[in-house]
């Protein structure tokens, strides 16, 4: 009888949980720009809002808008900004050395 209780309950779990796609927010992972942006900033929405958002910004720094990335990548994001070999590695180099 115990076995009947706990279905039900990981059923109504589950359809509390939200979407995996859409997390709601975004975070800049590349290097802080003196009176632009500083590493670390959080964005609410999503990352085409984001972008939108910060449209006048990019227009100036192309590159940040590649370091700009959404909360379900994050994690793995954040390795590959420090990792050599990958185009998010390149973009932070660049951004942080003064080249655009």
């Amino acid at each position: 009888m115990s076995d009947n209780k706990s279905k039900p309950a990981a059923k109504k779990s589950a359809a509390v949980q939200k979407p995996a796609a859409e997390v709601g927010f975004c975070v800049y992972i590349g290097p802080t720009i003196a009176g632009v942006i500083q590493s670390g900033t959080i964005f609410r929405g999503t990352k085409k809002e984001v972008l939108k958002s910060v449209a006048n910004t990019t227009e100036r720094y192309p590159l940040m808008a590649s370091l700009i990335v959404t909360g379900d990548t994050l994690a793995q994001d954040r390795i590959k900004v420090k990792t050599p070999g990958n185009l998010l590695y390149v973009n932070y180099h660049k951004l942080a050395s003064g080249a655009m």
